[in-house]
Parts: structure tokens; sequence; C-alpha cells
């Protein structure tokens, strides 16, 4: 077939040609329709460049559109790189933007630079693989339990309010408003703080970041870190070039005798930790060891970063607030790290952190040195969202959803053989054994060539660690999978049938 000839004469658009588009998008609004009647012949190179393309004043004209809709339309051509506007002159047809970019072929879920290790496990738990049949490793929910109906009305408010409140840098802290919400949900776990003691940031891994970088600039600073611990927060610690040392973490917290050791031994400049929804055990830290770890945050000057990401899903009635560090300290020696990225979804980078009035000062010193402020338009979002009360139900639903997924979750994984020693009362994780003498990274591996995604247990232990059988177990996304059958067949376990089931 002869490929078109490419046209160099001065191109006219008539309505008939824009209704065939028409008929063809009849969802699209007036500027998108006007846009694809004159990006097809581009993308399909039978335009050269250099092409003049007809006046905005001709376009609307030939088209029977308003001159507003047919200059939006040749806006969209220039953002997409199909067209050049010269001044005086009109549009062209843009060198380099004749046809579309070619989607790159798909790539396996395993691929990429950090091709072993622990480090290629943590980045494989957060990046996103559109080959994968399943998630059951991730820390997110499945996309079908976030209300994005409940952000897209917020967005929707904020562009009704008006944009000029975004056209200038958003308070270095953070939209005091939004600060003021932020105050009052620290209220109802029992921590006093002003709002000026509050820093929104875009998320927990950035306010966490934030703290290495303003309070432990020397490289080789000796730190604490739980073992199991966050697989983020343990590549965020190595980036800055922190000297990390591990707290094997048990079921009611972490070692208190292997953290004065430690604390003996190198003095650490802070110890990072959760006290409630450990991730990923799903544990919390017992009372008294709470107490424990403030006395020797005291004792060796200390200071202690709770991550307190997953403590939306913990509900209020069935845990005492007296769990977290910072109910207990206030705020003196600990900097309490919440998110809303865990359940409004990971797209919405949205955290914070609260401390002591001089800790903030700092960290907002340093924050405007490093990036001014943050994103006015989220924070505003974030904010429409807490005061509505629609988070607090939305959190409720997440919450009554994992009751209802979680025993369900745990009789199929001990159908399948595995097994949760600890079972936590609340949370998304399950932190389960595949079997003794099993190694659950190579399980990973093989999962991982059928399009399921595992954690291994390797992906949170400290570098050059074991065989473990552990994994981190999402209840959420195996709820919505059927990703155990494939486990259980590369394990080389058959399902036993159910109890009372006919033979």
């Amino acid at each position: 077939m002869t490929a078109p000839k490419p046209l160099t004469a001065l191109l006219r658009f008539d309505r008939a040609k824009f209704d065939e588009v028409a008929a063809n998008h009849p969802t699209a609004s007036l500027v998108d329709q006007v846009f694809q009647m004159l990006a097809g012949p581009i993308q399909a190179s039978m335009l050269s460049v250099g092409t003049k393309l007809p006046s905005v004043r001709s376009l609307a004209h030939d088209c029977k559109v308003s001159a507003d809709t047919a200059a939006r339309a040749y806006d969209r051509l220039v953002a997409h790189g199909l067209a050049e506007a010269r001044r005086g002159s009109g549009y062209f047809v843009r060198a380099g933007g004749r046809r579309a970019a070619a989607a790159p072929p798909p790539r396996p879920a395993f691929a990429g630079p950090l091709a072993s290790g622990p480090s290629r496990w943590r980045s494989m738990l957060v990046k996103q693989n559109a080959s994968l049949s399943s998630r059951t490793g991730s820390g997110s929910f499945p996309s079908s339990w976030y209300d994005t109906e409940l952000v897209a009305t917020a967005l929707r408010g904020v562009v009704r309010q008006g944009i000029g409140s975004l056209a200038d840098y958003s308070d270095f802290k953070g939209y005091p408003p939004l600060r003021q919400q932020l105050q009052l949900k620290l209220q109802e776990i029992g921590i006093t703080a002003e709002a000026e003691q509050v820093l929104v940031t875009g998320g927990a891994t950035e306010a966490i970041h934030l703290v290495c970088q303003a309070l432990m600039p020397s490289a080789g600073t000796p730190v604490l870190l739980e073992s199991p611990a966050p697989p983020l927060l343990v590549d965020r610690l190595m980036s800055t070039g922190l000297s990390p040392h591990r707290v094997v973490r048990l079921p009611d917290g972490p070692d208190i005798d292997a953290v004065r050791a430690l604390c003996e031994q190198y003095r650490p400049r802070a110890f990072f930790c959760s006290t409630v929804l450990h991730n990923p055990t799903g544990s919390h830290i017992a009372p008294h060891k709470a107490f424990q770890i403030l006395r020797l945050a005291e004792e060796f000057d200390m200071i202690l970063i709770e991550d307190d990401s997953y403590g939306d899903l913990m509900p209020l009635a069935t845990v005492s607030p007296i769990l977290r560090l910072a109910t207990l300290d206030q705020l003196r020696r600990v900097i309490y790290v919440g998110s809303f990225s865990k359940t409004l979804g990971p797209g919405l980078r949205m955290g914070f952190l609260a401390t002591n009035p001089e800790r903030i000062d700092w960290l907002t010193t340093f924050r405007v040195v490093q990036g001014i402020s943050g994103s006015a338009l989220s924070e505003r979002v974030l904010y429409r969202v807490l005061s509505g009360g629609e988070y607090r139900r939305h959190c409720e639903q997440l919450r009554n959803r994992l009751a209802e997924a979680r025993p369900v979750v745990l009789e199929e994984l001990r159908r399948w053989g595995i097994d949760v020693e600890n079972v936590p009362d609340a949370g998304l994780f399950l932190w389960a054994s595949l079997g003794d003498g099993v190694d659950s990274l190579q399980v990973a591996e093989r999962m991982l060539e059928t399009g399921h995604l595992l954690a291994p247990a390797q992906a949170f232990l400290a570098g050059g660690a074991p065989p473990n059988p552990l994994v981190r177990i999402n209840v959420a996304q195996a709820y919505e999978s059927a990703m155990l059958p494939a486990l259980g067949k590369v394990l080389g376990r058959s399902l036993p049938p159910r109890k009372g089931a006919p033979p």
C-alpha cells in the first residue's frame, strides 16, 4: 500500500470532517473533538513538518465552533508536541511531533537495575507493574478499597473556591487550617500540641527524610532501627548515609535489653520505631516497654521517631492511646510521623510530623532551604477531606472490611499450611510463615515469575540475613486475589478438603 503523501498546502477542515471525528468520540468535549480532528492527520504522518495549519478564526468558522474552542484545541496540540505557535504567523506542524511515541514493551516484573539483593525487593514492593496478577506483598489497599469520590469531591471544592490561593507559595509549615485539623487529630490520641508544632509533608517518607537530613547531617551517624522494618525506611536511612543498628522486634515490641546494649556501645542519635500496627508484623508495643524506651531515650539523649503511618487503621475503642510514645512523652523527645497515603491512596502523598517547638522551628527552616513549601493544592484537598467528616467514615469502612477479610484470609492461609503465630487484632498485615526450612526469598522469586508479588522477610531485614520462611501478607490484597492457589503450587502443596465436606 502506498504511504499517504504529506500535504504542504494550507489545509481547511470543514464541519463534515469535524462531525465524523465527533461521532467517534461522542463523550469528548468540543475542545477534545477538535483536537482529535487536527491530531489524527499529524500523528498519521499525513502532514509534513512545517505545514501551516488553519488560523483560529478560519478553523472556528469552517467547523462551526467558537474561536475559544479552536484556540484551546491548538493549545492542546502545542502541549502534546504536535504543533508549534509562531508569533504573528500562526500554527505549524512541529518537527518530532508527527506521531505518538510507541509504548515501551512490557518488562518482566523482576527486571531493572536492582537485579539482586534486599534493595531490589524493597523497590519491588512499592513500584507499580501492570503485568502483575496480584500484589499480596504490597503495602497498599486494592484500588477498589479507596474512596476516590471522597478525594474527587474535595478537589472540586478547592477548584470552586478559586485558584488565587494556589498562585503563591503556601505557608512553610503547611496550610494553617489543615494544621489545625491535624492538631485535633493528635488530641484524639492524647497528644497535646499547638498547630505551630505540626509540619505538613509529602508523606511519611518525606517527613523521615527531612528528620534525617536536618537532625542527623553527619555521614555515619549511628541510629537504631527495628528488625524487621519497613522497606522504604531502610532505604531512606541508607540513602542519607546513616549507620543503622538493628533491634529485634518481639511480639510485644523491641528487645529492650538489645536497645540498652546498642545504646551503650554506639550512643545512637535516634531510634526509628512504631508503637501501633508495626509494619510488617502488625504488632503493638506493650505499655511497660513504651515506658522503658522513653527512659532509655532520656538516659542516652536519644531522639525517638515514631512512625504511625498505619495508625488510622487501629480502632480507637480497642487500644489505649498510652501505647503511643508521643502520648506518653508529649513530644519532648518524640517526633511523631503520620500519613494519609495509606488510607486515601499512595498517589496522594500527604503526611505530617509533630514535635516540640524548638525542633519544629529547625525542621521548618531546613525544609525552606530544601524545597520552599509543600503542595498548596494537595494540602487544601486534604483539609476538605478531614474537615468534612468523611475521612472518619472512610477509615471506619476500611477497618470494618479488614475485620471481615482477616479471618477469611487466615483460614485460607492455614489450609495451605501457612501459619501466623501472632495474629494482630487490626491493620493491613499478617506476618506469616511458609513453613520450616522454606526460603521465602526463593518462593517470592518463583511467584514473581508467575505474576504474583510476595513480600519476603529479606526485604525487611538487614542485608545478608539467612534464609527465612516469613512473608508479609496484605490482608486486603489477599482477600481480593486468587494468589493462594499459585502459592500452594509453588510450595508443592495440595489443598486439603474442608472440615465436614463429604468424602
